[in-house]
């Protein structure tokens, strides 16, 4: 269970989310708006159940999630999950509405790939809609020279991690 307190009110601490961390990703999904949710998920998620069933389905190496916690409470995650039988994982991330667009996106997703990596993933592939200009920009700092394929609305692309991802 999460425990942890940062000690800069402006950098939250990053902890591995267990299957016993319900309760606090349950509190993150009420501070995030319909619209995060909907970023995240690509569709509309109404029951906290659901959206701690999909953050929470970690098992250490294939499915990890990283979140960061300020005050004993979840305020963002970013999660993988390796595909089947290969090297890449799906990279998903989500950073509640009062702590976007301050740097927390890059540290969790830097935190996921020195994780990734030292599992044998050796690249992140992701999802993201067209106008979600937040994820594009952060996916452009993490991986500069990633390219996105857009079709109906939705970007596709994939890139290789390093040891010190969006440093």
């Amino acid at each position: 269970m999460i425990q942890i307190q940062s000690a800069n009110a402006h950098r939250p601490g990053l902890v591995a989310l267990e299957p016993s961390d319900g309760a606090p990703v349950a509190r993150l999904f009420g501070r995030l708006s319909n619209e995060s949710i909907h970023r995240r998920f690509f569709s509309p998620i109404s029951r906290p159940e659901q959206f701690v069933a999909a953050i929470l389905r970690v098992d250490r190496r294939d499915r990890v999630a990283i979140a960061a916690v300020e005050n004993g409470e979840i305020v963002g995650v970013a999660q993988y999950a390796r595909t089947q039988g290969k090297s890449e994982a799906d990279l998903a991330i989500v950073v509640a509405d009062g702590w976007q667009k301050q740097g927390l996106g890059r540290r969790l997703v830097a935190s996921l790939a020195d994780r990734a990596a030292s599992h044998g993933i050796t690249a992140f592939a992701v999802d993201v809609q067209g106008d979600n200009y937040g994820v594009i920009k952060l996916l452009r700092r993490v991986a500069p020279g990633i390219h996105l394929a857009f079709s109906g609305g939705v970007g596709e692309g994939s890139f290789p991690l390093t040891a010190k991802e969006g440093s």
